[in-house]
């Protein structure tokens, strides 16, 4: 069994009549996006979303699939038996057959009724593809629609992050987005265009918007997904390891893992922040004996405080923690909404101005309800199912509460530790004054004699020490500090949301008690971002990559 991982998502749009005399460059170009994927994000597993169509959706699944391990999400416009009937030949039928039975996934459209327009469930099938993918490849001349669902429509779906039935009474909602590699193709039958296999890039306003700019974005998000894939690999659960039984069980093995290893780097902090101040009582204790032993003593104390905070910084373990906690509260939110029998995705409830500080969170999350196949519920549960439902976001508000204030809640917890380090941070700061004050090198008159001392470089080294694991501590207060000022405004919120629960129990009100949990849950949303962007901009150290 391989360890539990969250595959990036990749789409495919593009003709179904491809010039027989371009196939090998096209071919080449998608090898090419491939290999670029491959290489900047090794850790990662690929998943593509495919329509199965003839021409440009199975071109690229069968690259995908046979060079690159890719897994196959079919996104179908209908029923496969109906589609299947869209392929002359049955040569055709039968490759459609083969793919279809390799999938991990089958979609399909909604069913839109028996004298439904047939490019209704092309267009949904479009705009799903588009939504779910992280890198939508185009195989496209580039040339205005042809109709509803074409590749224009995609792929202008895909930059603006708005998609024809998607969040229609949200007219501010908009997805993240995402990079479409444009590969130039001809259609058969048709003059081709200008530089037929070269791939032009194109990125939404949202990324092309600062100095990151569409490339270095996705570069970014590539690299984080790559991150996360190797810390799930390393920790080396299947994804039955991570959870017991669910309803969505990617959804919550992603909670769980993400929760596991956000705690293992706040931990590696804490521990790092403790053998800095440790080094820096060692070098000013060693500064009392005499002989050759104070300057090995010192030495090795200064070398062990530089090293834990090169190693640490570089590690960022503190953006790691921040944004594995992120996301294991957006997969937390997701697994309790689906439990109250909610078919909504957590990525599309994020607040637009906010969403795109957490772009690859949302597009994990995102990527774990897919693969769950979470499916609207019916129109009208039985009492049974509504009890059900209720049970569970009672569950949920209660677990919260309890998580937050109980008898070892995170609120009285970090309290005490934000104190804890505010005392070490002082202590080191003050030995590092003490030795400032007791050393001759501020002494002006002694400069000309001090400049070369050995003893006077070993005092700087202890003073530096000192101020840097003083900073480090600072650090660890205000996480602790911003920690429990945001558990506590979420603590608040969830003891409103257990009254207003039970209000809705008792009058048996379903309607009422899903707002409850859909605002509650958009409302931690907004709390846990803005949490996350406060501890990404306080942080006291030089930006890693």
């Amino acid at each position: 069994m391989h360890p539990f991982q969250v595959p990036l998502t990749i789409g495919v749009t593009g003709h179904r009549q491809i010039a027989g005399d371009c196939t090998a460059k096209i071919e080449a170009a998608v090898h090419s996006i491939l290999d670029d994927v491959r290489t900047k994000a090794p850790e990662a597993p690929l998943l593509l979303l495919t329509g199965l169509a003839e021409g440009a959706d199975r071109l690229v699944a069968r690259i995908a699939s046979e060079r690159y391990s890719a897994e196959l999400v079919v996104v179908l416009p209908r029923p496969a038996a109906n589609y299947r009937g869209d392929f002359e030949t049955q040569e055709s039928k039968t490759e459609f057959d083969r793919l279809l039975a390799s999938a991990r996934l089958v979609v399909t459209a909604p069913a839109q009724g028996p004298v439904a327009d047939a490019t209704v469930g092309y267009a949904w099938a479009g705009n799903f593809t588009a939504l779910h993918s992280h890198l939508l490849i185009a195989l496209w001349d580039g040339d205005a629609g042809r109709g509803d669902g074409g590749t224009a429509q995609v792929v202008q779906a895909k930059l603006k992050g708005r998609y024809a039935g998607w969040n229609e009474g949200e007219p501010l909602q908009y997805d993240e987005g995402g990079p479409i590699a444009h590969v130039v193709t001809a259609r058969a039958g048709e003059t081709p265009p200008a530089g037929v296999g070269q791939t032009h890039w194109l990125y939404s306003d949202t990324v092309k918007i600062g100095a990151r700019g569409g490339n270095r974005h996705h570069a970014a998000i590539l690299s984080a997904f790559n991150t996360l894939n190797r810390l799930l690999k390393h920790a080396g659960r299947t994804r039955d390891g991570w959870i017991s039984d669910s309803v969505a069980p990617n959804v919550q093995a992603l909670k769980m893992a993400a929760d596991h290893l956000a705690s293992q780097f706040q931990r590696r902090t804490n521990i790092a922040v403790r053998l800095m101040v440790l080094a820096t009582f060692v070098a000013a204790l060693a500064s009392a004996l005499h002989g050759a032993m104070a300057p090995i003593v010192t030495t090795t104390a200064l070398a062990m405080g530089l090293a834990v905070w090169v190693y640490s910084t570089r590690s960022r373990w503190q953006r790691l923690h921040a944004d594995l906690r992120a996301l294991a509260e957006a997969g937390r939110i997701q697994d309790a909404w689906i439990a109250s029998g909610l078919s909504l995705s957590v990525a599309d409830n994020y607040h637009p101005a906010p969403a795109t500080s957490v772009a690859w969170i949302r597009r994990a999350i995102r990527t774990a309800f897919l693969l769950d196949g979470i499916r609207p519920a019916r129109e009208s549960p039985s009492s049974a199912e509504r009890k059900r439902h209720a049970d569970a976001a009672h569950a949920w508000i209660d677990e919260q509460v309890a998580y937050f204030l109980g008898s070892h809640g995170v609120v009285p917890r970090y309290r005490r530790q934000a104190r804890h380090f505010a005392i070490l941070g002082l202590v080191c700061l003050g030995i590092g004054l003490l030795i400032v004050a007791g050393n001759k090198f501020l002494d002006i008159t002694h400069i000309h004699q001090t400049v070369f001392d050995t003893e006077l470089l070993l005092q700087v080294g202890r003073v530096a020490l000192a101020i840097t694991a003083s900073v480090k501590a600072y650090q660890a207060v205000m996480s602790f500090g911003d920690l429990q000022r945001s558990f506590a405004v979420s603590a608040h919120l969830f003891s409103l949301a257990r009254d207003e629960a039970r209000a809705a129990a008792a009058t048996d009100d379903q309607p009422r008690l899903i707002r409850l949990i859909v605002q509650l849950g958009r409302a931690a949303l907004v709390e846990n971002v803005g949490w996350v962007i406060l501890r990404r901009q306080r942080r006291m150290k030089p930006p890693a990559g």
